[in-house]
């Protein structure tokens, strides 16, 4: 039997779920690159709280637009993106603000899936964790290139360098 692999926009009662794969793909994709203390204390049942307001629509602009991956019915990832949230944005510019998917599907295309689903081939950006080497390269197969801008904030206290990385899309 081959996997199956579907993206939908997400629903209300998708919360916990998308809970789960948020908590363990952070775990997966973080370990060395977080301190050990900030992703042990992720919760998930505090996390399915901040998805369930955020997909009630509670979380204005938070999460702009959320869709799901699910493998035979399961969910295994999640996308959310919307306009661009930078003081700098460029009008029109959508932002890719998450892109998750549990470490078991790397490799499977239902990131694509969803990265597609979530901006298309729209000019858009996102941030980064600087060390993520997979992951930036993964943007830089979908065209997306540093424009130079960093930020630090803070998760839990605990400073993490991200870098800003833009596609110019295509008809632009």
């Amino acid at each position: 039997m081959t996997d199956t692999y579907a993206v939908r926009r997400a629903r209300s009662g998708d919360a916990a779920a998308i809970a789960a794969v948020h908590v363990t793909s952070w775990r997966e994709a973080y370990t060395g690159r977080i301190p050990d203390e900030v992703l042990d204390g992720m919760d998930v049942t505090s996390r399915a709280e901040v998805w369930r307001r955020i997909l009630a629509g509670e979380v204005a602009g938070e999460a702009g637009e959320v869709w799901v991956a699910e493998l035979d019915g399961d969910v295994i990832g999640f996308a959310s993106a919307g306009r661009c949230r930078d003081d700098d944005a460029v009008p029109g510019r959508r932002e890719l603000y998450a892109i998750y998917v549990l470490e078991a599907d790397y490799g499977t295309g239902v990131a694509d899936m969803l990265l597609d689903a979530a901006i298309g081939d729209a000019a858009a950006s996102l941030w980064v964790l600087e060390d993520n080497p997979r992951a930036r390269a993964f943007y830089r197969r979908h065209g997306f290139t540093p424009d130079g801008a960093a930020k630090t904030p803070s998760i839990d206290g605990v400073p993490i360098r991200e870098v800003r990385l833009v596609r110019i899309g295509s008809g632009a």
